[in-house]
């Protein structure tokens, strides 16, 4: 098993953007500061109509409605599921039978149970497992290789301090974790994690059993990208850290369990990569795109993953070969009876507070570190990290030397960026470029970012320091004998929440943030 963190880290010496970016802005190790000023509705109370909506959500994950296999509707059933487990108890009748049918375990012949878990599969029909069986113990040995690559990752996530599956009982024949293999693929999925505990609503606490689902072969014809073998192994990291996450907290955002799954497949499994398909939908690509989108059928979701990596690689301190950080965003986000039951970016914010980390802080230096991300991450030159284009390019010369007021209007947890290009009769060293930016209060989290891009040597990263009104300026070196650009990025940090209203983003909820006017001038001095 290739653990990311078992490798040299030398390179992270290079890093242009340290975490600490932002000098001034400390961390807030309470829930006040971003606990939202007012909820709406309650996690725990659905209506009829929206229990009736997730299942028909979870009846199309399963029957393969969506993209083509390998897109971010090949890993939907989870979530999809998810969503009906916690209503179905508000569902009557032919529902809620419907209901019970579509979380029910596989129908399989044989099993064989480890120390860990329990695997089930068929040796005849749609679901059969392929036959061969060299060692001669009656158990193929697709199986066998299925036991050890889950075992191992079980025994991963134990020995790096996060909670194991919690026991089921007898269902599926003994307390054990069950994981049953089915042609899967033949629905689009790679496969899944869920639950068929039936919560009382509202229930009492969040936490809840698991049993998975992964493919019966992970045939090439089916899953044409990586090895068979490869697509286990990411697959089952995965969906197991998924089986993790239920014995916190089933109800946690989505967007928080599937970031935090995509990016615990990479540790565990570095060198095959299928996280990086999501890169489309990520922060490097759609820096506009709040960080904590989740959206049915698409990928922001997975994408999201790459905001763990930066922190954790800019916070590495490690446990059992994975870095500590995510497992205590996890313990604070913990909906088991007695935890703290922080929603999902309240806990990223308390686990950076508790390293004297500030959310705003680290958004704020992930944001730029964004803008050139094959210098700022560990693997983003190999892997071909991308970068989105700036939201504007201006040119600036002798003759214009003042971009005039810019704007965007930057989402919560998001940024945008303008460049500035040195242009004519710009080339002697000693012309400098004042920026002054016009943002939002100082207390509404919204900050600016400058890269000068040099000829020679790496970037300059620095903070515009602003008052309290959110004005301030900072003069940056432009002569185009030594520099290529300037780039100024808007950051919007917020993260107040009207919470339990069926939102998108954190605590299931919409955002007091989003369409901050962030303003920016670049003018050419001496």
């Amino acid at each position: 098993m290739a653990h990311r963190t078992s490798r040299g880290r030398a390179v992270l010496a290079a890093i242009t953007v340290p975490l600490l970016i932002a000098a001034g802005l400390t961390a807030t190790p309470t829930a006040s500061a971003s606990a939202p000023s007012t909820t709406t509705g309650d996690r725990s109370t659905p209506s009829r109509a929206e229990a009736h909506a997730a299942l028909v959500r979870a009846q199309a994950a399963l029957a393969g409605h969506g993209p083509a296999r390998g897109g971010p509707a090949s890993r939907d059933a989870t979530m999809a599921l998810l969503d009906l487990v916690k209503v179905r108890s508000s569902l009557t009748g032919a529902d809620r039978a419907a209901a019970a049918k579509a979380v029910a375990r596989p129908n399989l012949a044989h099993a064989a149970c480890t120390a860990s878990n329990c695997y089930h599969w068929d040796t005849s029909g749609s679901d059969a497992v392929p036959a061969t069986d060299n060692d001669a113990d009656g158990i193929p040995d697709y199986v066998e290789s299925v036991a050890a690559t889950v075992d191992d990752v079980r025994s991963t996530y134990a020995g790096a301090g996060y909670r194991t599956p919690e026991p089921d009982g007898s269902l599926g024949g003994n307390s054990q974790t069950d994981i049953y293999l089915a042609d899967v693929g033949d629905q689009g999925l790679y496969g899944y994690c869920t639950s068929d505990k039936t919560f009382p609503n509202p229930p009492p606490s969040y936490d809840a059993w698991a049993y998975c689902v992964l493919d019966n072969d992970y045939s090439p014809s089916q899953f044409p990208t990586n090895t068979p073998l490869e697509n286990l192994q990411v697959t089952a990291a995965h969906e197991y850290f998924h089986a993790v996450q239920f014995a916190y907290d089933l109800f946690e955002d989505h967007w928080f369990m599937e970031a935090t799954a995509t990016w615990a497949e990479d540790e565990l499994y570095d060198d095959v990569n299928d996280n990086l398909q999501y890169l489309v939908d990520s922060p490097l690509a759609l820096p506009g795109q709040p960080v904590d989108t989740f959206s049915n059928g698409a990928g922001p979701q997975y994408g999201e993953w790459i905001f763990f990596r930066f922190l954790t690689e800019h916070l590495p301190a490690a446990s059992g070969g994975m870095p500590t950080i995510v497992r205590d965003m996890w313990e604070r986000a913990d909906g088991a009876s007695g935890g703290p039951d922080d929603y999902s970016m309240l806990a990223v914010q308390n686990a950076l507070a508790a390293r004297s980390v500030s959310l705003v802080n680290a958004f704020t230096s992930f944001a730029a570190a964004n803008r050139m991300p094959g210098l700022n991450y560990d693997e983003g030159a190999a892997n071909n990290y991308p970068v989105a284009s700036p939201a504007g390019t201006i040119k600036l010369s002798s003759s214009k030397k003042d971009s005039k007021w810019l704007y965007a209007k930057v989402d919560h947890m998001a940024a945008a960026t303008a460049r500035f290009v040195p242009g004519s009769g710009l080339s002697a060293k000693t012309w400098k470029l004042k920026v002054s930016v016009d943002l939002t209060p100082k207390s509404t989290d919204t900050t600016a970012v400058i890269t000068v891009a040099r000829k020679s040597g790496g970037p300059q990263v620095m903070v515009v320091p602003i008052n309290t009104s959110g004005d301030g300026s900072k003069k940056v070196s432009f002569g185009s004998s030594g520099v290529k650009y300037v780039e100024v990025t808007l950051v919007n940090a917020g993260t107040r929440y009207s919470c339990w209203n069926g939102g998108p983003f954190s605590c299931q909820g919409t955002s007091k943030d989003d369409g901050r006017k962030l303003q920016v001038r670049a003018q050419v001095t001496k």
